[in-house]
């Protein structure tokens, strides 16, 4: 028997038995045709054969070629592999390969659709991973909770990079698919699948940021109300960061900047609160104004403060603090009977049961009516004098002032400057 023969008998047989065995292969057959054919190609690779039985040769390759589909079926692709990783057969051995000669399936002819859906996911996906670590960190105040919310989504987020994007990666994404026995034509949409899931998280995050913002602004008032300055702060800042709408953030940080003296900071984030229309910022800014002696910017301010208030809102500090403040500008002009009617309105707010308790200030209306009063005939103000020595705050250093003054003006006449102590009149 000729030499050809008799490495083709075992390739031959194993091939047989193959057609033979249904749909039912066992690993010891599939074993024993890659064996055969391994020691067929040896022979093919040093000795000359004749053309019949080369002829053979092509025609069980043929057949195996055939069968492969079937073969992978049984056998699966992770334990072709760990047989590759124990044989280290050439690439040429294409048998060792079954699945990459498998026909093309039905699903797989739109894979190139899958495979560019999932690098525009990635694409998007990346992007807004550094967007989110921008708002997290650009700030310099995210805490031990802000850092451990946008580490966890990048972590897995890179993790699964790294299954699409390096060749280990790649490896370890396909034997978990071979574990979970998803056939090879669904590969590309599991892929994209995941991907989108990806997406579908970070952009769930995404969304989130205007609520996680509403927690550190939150967290800035707790410090605020402590007299933590500066960690009240970081909070204010990482609210804004997070969500620059965030209004009540950039009054509040205002409010801290305006507290420490810096008011160009203050200003430059009461305008932005103002920009949306949050009513509290329009009293505040028109006060920063009329300490610069800016007030016809004042005044236009607060009047599209009031227009804000009585629109939308019932609140009776902001009301309060509005008009106070166009009476204050308007006494600043010279204007008195203007400047009155204003400090009336604001006077009548305070008196009102049900809001007095909401305001902190009542005693600024009555000072700076009574030096209304006084501007237009000396004396005339003794009783907004006697409420504002009752009312007003020391705390407050325009109160502060404006009750000294009270007190001279009310030893000229032989009156004392009393306080009543609970701050109702």
């Amino acid at each position: 028997m000729e030499p050809t023969e008799v490495i083709l008998q075992p390739y031959q047989a194993a091939i047989d038995k193959l057609k033979q065995a249904g749909q039912e292969i066992t690993a010891q057959e599939v074993l024993d045709i890659l064996n055969a054919r391994d020691a067929l190609q040896r022979l093919l690779d040093k000795t000359h054969i004749p053309t019949d039985s080369l002829k053979q040769v092509i025609d069980l390759d043929t057949i195996l070629r055939e069968k492969a589909e079937q073969i992978v079926t049984n056998i699966k692709i992770e334990q072709l592999q760990r047989w590759r990783d124990s044989v280290h057969p050439p690439v040429e051995a294409w048998w060792w390969y079954l699945e990459k000669i498998l026909p093309t399936h039905k699903w797989d002819r739109l894979d190139w659709l899958w495979k560019g859906g999932t690098v525009v996911a990635w694409t998007v996906n990346l992007s807004l991973l550094v967007n989110l670590g921008t708002r997290f960190f650009g700030s310099g105040g995210v805490g031990l909770a802000g850092a451990s919310a946008i580490i966890l989504p990048s972590l897995i987020a890179l993790l699964q990079a790294s299954s699409e994007l390096t060749t280990a990666g790649k490896q370890g994404f396909e034997k978990i698919l071979n574990k979970l026995n998803i056939p090879l034509h669904w590969r590309e949409e599991v892929r994209l699948g995941s991907t989108a899931l990806m997406s579908v998280i970070l952009f769930g995050f995404w969304f989130s940021l205007p609520q996680i913002s509403k927690v550190y602004n939150r967290s800035g008032i707790s410090d605020y109300k402590q007299g933590k300055l500066g960690a009240a702060e970081q909070n204010y800042l990482q609210a804004i960061s997070l969500n620059t709408d965030n209004l009540e953030a950039h009054y509040n940080l205002a409010n801290i900047y305006e507290d420490l003296q810096d008011l160009d900071k203050a200003q430059k984030h009461y305008q932005i609160a103002v920009k949306g229309e949050f009513p509290q910022a329009y009293n505040n800014l028109a006060r920063l104004y009329i300490q610069k002696k800016q007030y016809s910017q004042a005044f236009v301010l607060l009047k599209r403060g009031v227009d804000v208030v009585e629109k939308t809102y019932d609140l009776p500090e902001v009301r309060y603090s509005l008009y106070k403040n166009l009476g204050w500008a308007r006494f600043k002009q010279s204007r008195y009977q203007e400047a009155q009617k204003y400090l009336l309105v604001a006077i009548e707010i305070a008196q009102e049961p049900d809001k007095a308790q909401f305001i902190r200030n009542r005693g600024s209306a009555y000072c700076l009516s009574a030096q209304v009063l006084d501007s237009q005939k000396p004396g005339k103000g003794i009783e907004q004098w006697q409420k504002c020595c009752q009312l007003a705050d020391t705390k407050d250093p325009n109160e502060d002032k404006w009750l000294h003054l009270g007190e001279k003006q009310l030893k000229k006449v032989g009156k004392k400057c009393e306080k009543v102590e609970d701050g109702i009149s």
